[in-house]
């Protein structure tokens, strides 16, 4: 049991730096579909509704559900692409033969995912202020606090990608994650709205959402973003994520081995 946390750090030091090196690459397309997204969201959501009687700063609020699901969003054709090679060249049944542990391999990958969708998180941050302009305070963002998060949030998510690829037996069954998990928890995570102004209109429902991720992901990078006051305590949201990242990275861990039948 105790090989399952030995780490070699110059065997996951070699192994993510292999990843980044083209990183380039893969994170243009990325980053100008993401981009795409969340500038029509932006326009939508900070000019336009507004028109309709939406509060004035329902453009910052969106925000901060745009930059909490990068990782949710990134999930899904990440684990298309490892379930892809999983069927294809097998690079991972590769680097999992090498004389290192299974989880240094693991763990270089979580690293990578985690590191492109916080990147593109972090670098909308200059453009969502031009689009919205006054509505969004840069002055007013705790910033430490929302890097500690956005660093976490998309750990989360990445190690949820190998959850995803390891429980998903083959490419035709991928419209499965989307119908049924991905879309699901990010329309009911409050990505529109507040778990508070819920809670206020239907209870019962506002504490099922307790039980959605993406409900603390959204809560927690606004709160850091906008202000505490309306939303869930940061906190709180902190270490709901922590436990979920730990849950998730156990049954990971065993689902993979499960499906590949590798040496810990």
């Amino acid at each position: 049991m105790n090989k399952i946390f030995q780490i070699q750090p110059y065997i996951f030091k070699e192994l993510l730096r292999a990843k980044l090196t083209n990183i380039y690459r893969t994170l243009f397309d990325k980053v100008v579909n993401f981009y795409i997204w969340a500038i029509c969201t932006l326009l939508i959501s900070g000019h336009l509704m507004q028109a309709f009687g939406m509060a004035k700063d329902y453009g910052a609020f969106q925000l901060g559900g745009v930059v909490a699901c990068v990782g949710l969003f990134e999930l899904y054709g990440n684990a298309v692409t490892f379930v892809s090679d999983l069927e294809g060249d097998k690079s991972i049944v590769y680097y999992l033969t090498l004389p290192s542990s299974a989880l240094s391999v693991l763990l270089s990958y979580i690293c990578y995912y985690a590191l492109v969708s916080a990147s593109m998180a972090l670098f909308l941050l200059p453009l969502a202020k031009l689009i919205l302009w006054n509505e969004f305070s840069l002055i007013n963002v705790l910033w430490l606090k929302l890097l500690f998060f956005i660093v976490l949030n998309n750990f989360v998510y990445a190690t949820a990608t190998i959850l995803a690829s390891a429980l998903i037996p083959s490419m035709d069954k991928f419209d499965k994650l989307w119908n049924r998990f991905v879309y699901p928890l990010w329309i009911f995570g409050g990505f529109q709205f507040s778990w508070i102004s819920v809670n206020g209109k239907w209870p019962l429902f506002s504490y099922i959402m307790l039980l959605n991720p993406v409900t603390y992901t959204t809560e927690g990078i606004r709160a850091s973003l906008i202000g505490q006051e309306g939303n869930i305590s940061y906190w709180i949201c902190c270490l709901a994520l922590i436990m979920v990242g730990i849950i998730v990275s156990f049954w990971a861990f065993k689902a993979l081995k499960k499906r590949l039948d590798f040496v810990e």
